[in-house]
């Protein structure tokens, strides 16, 4: 679980130095650290794949910084991987609190695979750590229209709901 702090600016034009300012967090689930099996459609060769999978031990050992070298270094190598650095490499960039980065990668990630869950609710993730819980929501519920069944994605809209950062709307 990752914890967001969420910071109420009531009145920016009206804030000034000293004035309190409130926040409160809210536990949302780990990103999803999954390949989508649309890759089939975005084939790799060995050597690319090799360094993918060095890639995916680093990140399992925690070591994020190293995980993001690893795989932007990939994907300058081997382009064709594209499909699966952007997924990665944008679970990295949450697990980093690096949100706007997360936030392109998965942009990059969803254009090459439109109809892949994870990727979307990986990047609502990073629009609701990144402050966006509108644009956040949308995306969750898209991926809920193509995986309806999963809780971490229902989870994250739920706690969306409870702390009123979003409407109760259906997806």
């Amino acid at each position: 679980m990752i914890r967001v702090a969420l910071f109420a600016l009531i009145s920016l034009p009206l804030l000034r130095a000293g004035d309190p300012i409130q926040f409160r967090t809210i536990t949302v689930p780990e990103p999803a650290a999954k390949v989508s099996s649309d890759l089939v459609r975005h084939p790799i060769n060995e050597k690319a794949r090799h360094l993918l999978l060095k890639a995916l031990e680093t990140m399992n050992t925690g070591d994020h910084e190293s995980a993001i070298e690893q795989l932007l270094a990939v994907l300058a190598k081997y382009p064709e991987s594209a499909a699966y650095v952007h997924s990665l490499v944008g679970v990295e960039y949450i697990k980093t609190g690096r949100y706007p980065d997360a936030i392109n990668s998965f942009e990059q990630a969803v254009a090459l695979l439109p109809h892949d869950a994870v990727n979307r609710y990986n990047l609502g993730l990073s629009f609701v750590c990144n402050g966006d819980f509108e644009r956040g929501a949308q995306e969750v519920r898209r991926a809920l229209q193509m995986y309806p069944g999963n809780q971490a994605m229902r989870a994250l809209l739920d706690a969306l709901i409870k702390e009123k950062l979003i409407s109760p709307a259906e997806p």
